[in-house]
C-alpha cells in the first residue's frame, strides 16, 4: 500500500482519480499555506506528496525517509528544495500544460485592462465623476510591440493571443529557439526592452532570473510602457517597479505574483499608482484547477506504476531521464 499526502484541497475529479486506486491510501491536509510541523505530521510515512503552495525544504524532506516523489499542482518549483530531491534521486513532477491557457488569458486581460485604463475609468464612473473620461489615457494595443520574456509553455501561448489583437510580438529566451509564426527572437534582453511598449514575464524563478527586471531593465524600457508579471514574485524587483510607476516612467503594471505571499502589507506595490493586482489567481479558473489537479495526481500514479513521463519531471536533467 502506497501512502499519498495531498497538501491543500484539490478538484473533486482529481480526488476521485486518486481514491479509485485500491493500492493507494490518500490523506488530505486542509489549507494551502501550511506550517512545517503540520506538514510533517500529515506526511509521515508518505511515499508521495501532492502540493499546491506549501513550502518543502531540506530540513523537512529529510525527515520523510519513505518519500519517493513530489508532484506540483502547477509548474513552478521555487517552494520545493529540488536540489535535495535530485541529490537523492527523487523526481519532482509538474502539471505540464495544466494552466497554460489560463495564465495566458490572464496576461491578455491585464494588458487590455491597463492599456484601456479601465480601473481608473470604472472608479471615476462609480464616484459619479463623468469627467474622468478627460483625464485617463487609454490606447489601442494594435501596432504596439509586445516583448515576451521566456518563450516556454505559457509565453508561447501569449504570442498568438497578442497577435490576434494586431500586436507586434518579439521574444527573448536564451534557452529556447523561437519557432512561431510572426514572432521575432531577440538575442539580448536589453534590445527587446528598448523596443517594447509592453513587457510580459514568463520565466521560472531561479538564481539567474531573480531580480531580472530591476532598475536597469526598467530604465531600458521606453517611457509609458506596461509591465506584466504573472510568472513568479522575485523576478521583478518590486521596489524598483514601484519607483518606476511613481515617477511615471512605467504607465502601468499588472502583477499576479509577489515576492512573499500572501502579500506583505508593507509591499511598495500596494501603494504604487496604476498597478493592477490579483492574488496569484491567474490559473484559478475551473478548467485550470481541474487540469492541474488531475495532472498532479496522474503523475503520482504513473510514478507508482513505473511509467512517469520524463516530460513531466522538473528535474529530469539532474536525474538523467
Amino acid at each position: 500500500m502506497k501512502k499519498l499526502t495531498i497538501l491543500g484541497s484539490i478538484h473533486p475529479d482529481a480526488m476521485a482519480l486518486a481514491e479509485a486506486r485500491p493500492d493507494v491510501e490518500v490523506t488530505v491536509a486542509p489549507g494551502i499555506h501550511l506550517p512545517p510541523d503540520e506538514i510533517l505530521a500529515m506526511a509521515e510515512g508518505a511515499h508521495a506528496i501532492g502540493v499546491r503552495n506549501a513550502i518543502l525544504r531540506k530540513d523537512l524532506l529529510q525527515q520523510l525517509p519513505d518519500l519517493e516523489i513530489i508532484s506540483r499542482h502547477g509548474v513552478g518549483c521555487d517552494s520545493i528544495d529540488v536540489d535535495w530531491m535530485s541529490a537523492h534521486g527523487k523526481p519532482v513532477a509538474i502539471a505540464v500544460g495544466g494552466n497554460d491557457s489560463s495564465v495566458a488569458e490572464h496576461t491578455l486581460a491585464m494588458i487590455l485592462t491597463l492599456a484601456r485604463d479601465l480601473a481608473n475609468q470604472h472608479d471615476g464612473v462609480a464616484a459619479a465623476d463623468w469627467a474622468v473620461r478627460q483625464r485617463v489615457h487609454p490606447f489601442d494595443i494594435r501596432g504596439k510591440t509586445l516583448l515576451i520574456v521566456g518563450f516556454g509553455r505559457i509565453g508561447s501561448r501569449v504570442a498568438p493571443l497578442a497577435k490576434a489583437f494586431g500586436m507586434e510580438v518579439i521574444a527573448h529566451d536564451p534557452y529556447v529557439t523561437v519557432n512561431a509564426d510572426g514572432v521575432e527572437q531577440v538575442a539580448k534582453l536589453s534590445e527587446g526592452l528598448a523596443r517594447a511598449d509592453v513587457v510580459t514575464v514568463h520565466t521560472p524563478l531561479n538564481d539567474e532570473t531573480r531580480g531580472l527586471i530591476g532598475a536597469q531593465a526598467l530604465a531600458a524600457m521606453p517611457p509609458g510602457a506596461l509591465l506584466i508579471n504573472n510568472a513568479r514574485g522575485g523576478i521583478c524587483d518590486e521596489a524598483s517597479v514601484a519607483e518606476a510607476l511613481t515617477s511615471g516612467h512605467l504607465a502601468g503594471h499588472g502583477v499576479d505574483v509577489f515576492d512573499g505571499e500572501p502579500v506583505d502589507p508593507a509591499n511598495p506595490l500596494l501603494t504604487a499608482p496604476n498597478t493592477l493586482m490579483t492574488p496569484h489567481s491567474a490559473s484559478m479558473t475551473p478548467q485550470g484547477m481541474r487540469a492541474m489537479a488531475t495532472i498532479m495526481i496522474q503523475n503520482i500514479l504513473d510514478h507508482f506504476d513505473g511509467r512517469l513521463s520524463p516530460t513531466m519531471v522538473f528535474n529530469r536533467k539532474e536525474l538523467s531521464l
